[in-house]
C-alpha cells in the first residue's frame, strides 16, 4: 500500500476561500462554526487566511460538514457539494475516492483512549482526519497526534516531531508470538499503564514477549516492556507534518 502526505499540494489561502464560500452558501456564521468544529476564533480572519491549515483541523472540518466535497475543498476539483445523502461514511469514500478518513488520537483524547479503545461509540465520536490512498485499505487505522520530543533526532528522514499525525496500522495479537517487523516500520506502542509510545523497536523476544523500545532522542533510555501489558501495537505507515514554523 502507497500512501502520499496530500497536505503538501494544499494553496492555504485558496483552501480557506473556498471554505468561507461554503459556509456562505450554507449560510453558516463563523461564530456557528468555530462552535461547531471548535477550530480557534480566528482562523478565517482576512488577515490570518495565509496562515497554515493544520491536518487535524481539516478533520474537524469534513467531520462536521460531510457534505462538502473534499477534493474541491482541498484542491479547487469537482463540485462543491456532494451528489448523496452525507451520512453514510461508505458513501463519502466511494465520492472522494482518493481519501480515507481514520479517527484521530490526538492530546486531547489520549487518557480516554486508554480505557475506550475497545469502545465502538466512543471510536464512532473520534474526529477523523482524511489521507490519500491509491488503493483499499486493508487492516485496522488509527491516526495519533505525537506528544513529547523522544523520537527527535538529527536525521530529518528519521525524526518525528511533536504534533506530527502518524498513520497506524494495527498488528494483529496472533502475529506478536512472531518475529515483528522492527527493522522494516516504527512503532506506536499503546500499554495498559505507560499509555501510548512512539519508538523503534530495538529487539524482540518471543520467548519472553519482552520488546526493547529505542527512542531517537539521545537523552531517552531504552525501555523493555511485554507483550502482555499492551492493548495495542500499531506499524507507522505514513506521516503529515503542519509546515507552520
Amino acid at each position: 500500500m502507497s500512501l502520499k502526505n496530500k497536505s503538501k499540494a494544499i494553496n492555504v489561502v485558496d483552501f480557506k476561500y473556498r471554505l468561507i464560500e461554503y459556509l456562505d452558501y450554507k449560510g453558516i456564521s463563523k461564530k456557528e462554526f468555530y462552535d461547531t468544529t471548535t477550530i480557534k476564533r480566528g482562523f478565517l480572519d482576512t488577515d490570518k487566511l495565509s496562515r497554515g491549515v493544520t491536518n487535524t483541523n481539516i478533520g474537524l472540518i469534513v467531520e462536521n460538514y460531510r457534505d462538502v466535497n473534499l477534493q474541491w475543498l482541498l484542491l479547487g476539483l469537482g463540485d462543491m457539494i456532494m451528489k448523496f445523502d452525507p451520512e453514510p461514511e461508505d458513501a463519502i469514500q466511494k465520492e472522494n475516492e482518493h481519501f480515507k478518513f481514520v479517527p484521530l488520537i490526538n492530546k486531547r483524547a489520549r487518557a480516554g483512549f486508554l480505557s475506550g479503545w475497545e469502545d465502538d461509540e466512543y471510536m464512532e465520536e473520534l474526529p477523523k482526519i482524511p489521507w490519500e490512498v491509491d488503493r483499499e485499505y486493508k487492516g485496522n487505522y488509527l491516526t495519533f497526534e505525537v506528544v513529547g520530543d523522544s523520537m527527535e533526532c538529527d536525521s530529518p528522514r528519521d525524526s518525528i516531531l511533536e504534533g506530527d499525525l502518524l498513520l497506524g496500522r494495527e498488528v494483529r495479537k496472533e502475529y506478536w508470538t512472531s518475529k515483528l517487523h522492527i527493522n522494516k516500520w516504527d512503532f506506536i506502542i499503546v500499554h495498559k499503564t505507560k499509555g501510548i509510545l512512539v519508538k523503534r523497536i530495538k529487539e524482540h523476544d518471543v520467548n519472553t514477549g519482552q520488546l526493547i523500545l529505542h527512542s531517537l532522542n539521545p537523552y531517552y533510555e531504552d525501555q523493555i516492556v511485554y507483550v502482555e501489558d499492551l492493548n495495542a501495537i500499531y506499524n507507522i505507515i505514513d506521516i503529515k507534518r503542519s509546515r507552520r514554523r
